[in-house]
């Protein structure tokens, strides 16, 4: 696969690997003698972030050497529960093994050579719940060798996940409002690009009416369609928190699209996965897919950009936001 990264990414990755030869070897020893002397106590450092990040969550994991001496064989074990499924990482360049799984819980397990001084490593992971009403917990745990040769281990606080299941109160609103709400400030919207990735051709219609019934088996109230375009716009109020939500439903460019406008992320991230799921559920009973494998999300593996189109299949897509190049399926 062609890759490109874009080289304004704000984000920077030290190169971890160091290759010795004959040469500087003499000069190496000096170094590493220097290295002992230096003091690496409560100078290494973890920090973990978990927030929304698009239609699904991201989890940040930050190693930092404050320390003027390289650290060795680190190696980072990333806990969380199996409602999470493993999407994406940042950098991409960067090889997740096979994840393992245990009751309740899944594991990745990272591993790099060496992280030198006055350095840090960054790492982001997006996971999507892929069903809802679930409390969990997700961490980190990171072990490496010191200037000592000793072993010192880090372990991060649990960051606590609860996905809900959403009930909607349908609210009646005029077309003119769909404009007024999505304008108003604190809104956030969430796009879920989705391809349907099967060799017979089906038509867009079947897709649009899945949607419409969707919609409305979820509670929302129509506000407008067009059927020429293939758009549907419907709104309602989450009954618990009193959020108003505004859902359309597209499809475009040979994708299925589901756009949620609201003040609350987290709600829109459960709106999206019952859905979503509910969506492919359908194609399932109805036969037109055999698994939910077949249902693809379109989104940069690189950046989290939505694609402006669903691929045919091994062809490559070019993300249009950070020039980074892909097969989808």
């Amino acid at each position: 696969m062609a890759k490109k990264e874009n080289d304004k990414n704000p984000l920077k990755v030290h190169d971890l690997v160091f290759f010795k030869t004959k040469d500087d070897t003499r000069a190496k020893e000096i170094d590493t003698y220097s290295f002992e002397k230096v003091e690496q106590e409560d100078k290494i450092k973890l920090a973990t972030d978990y927030r929304p990040f698009g239609s699904h969550f991201q989890y940040s994991i930050l190693i930092d050497n404050q320390s003027s001496a390289p650290i060795t064989e680190m190696k980072i074990k990333i806990k969380f529960p199996e409602f999470f499924t493993f999407s994406r990482c940042f950098p991409p360049t960067i090889n997740i093994p096979n994840i393992k799984t245990e009751t309740n819980i899944k594991q990745i397990n990272l591993e790099f050579d060496e992280l030198n001084e006055k350095s840090n490593k960054q790492i982001h992971l997006h996971f999507t719940p892929n069903s809802l009403d679930n409390i969990g917990e997700i961490r980190t745990i990171v072990t490496y060798v010191n200037n000592k040769d000793t072993i010192r281990v880090l372990d991060s606080r649990p960051a606590e996940i609860t996905v809900d299941r959403i009930t909607i109160e349908p609210k009646v609103v005029p077309s003119s409002f769909i404009r007024e709400f999505a304008q108003q400030p604190g809104i956030k919207k969430v796009i879920k690009s989705m391809g349907v990735g099967i060799k017979r051709q089906i038509d867009p219609e079947i897709f649009f009416e899945i949607l419409e019934q969707l919609f409305f088996i979820s509670n929302f109230q129509l506000v407008a369609k067009d059927l020429k375009k293939r758009i549907l716009w419907y709104y309602g109020t989450e009954s618990m928190i009193k959020e108003d939500i505004l859902v359309i439903g597209q499809i475009i460019s040979n994708k299925i699209e589901i756009i949620a406008s609201s003040p609350n992320h987290y709600l829109l991230i459960s709106l999206l996965t019952q859905i979503s799921n509910d969506f492919k559920n359908h194609l399932i009973s109805n036969g037109i897919v055999k698994s939910k494998d077949d249902v693809y999300d379109l989104e940069c593996k690189n950046c989290g950009a939505i694609f402006p189109y669903f691929p045919q299949r091994r062809k490559t897509i070019e993300c249009k936001n950070c020039n980074y190049e892909q097969v989808i399926w």
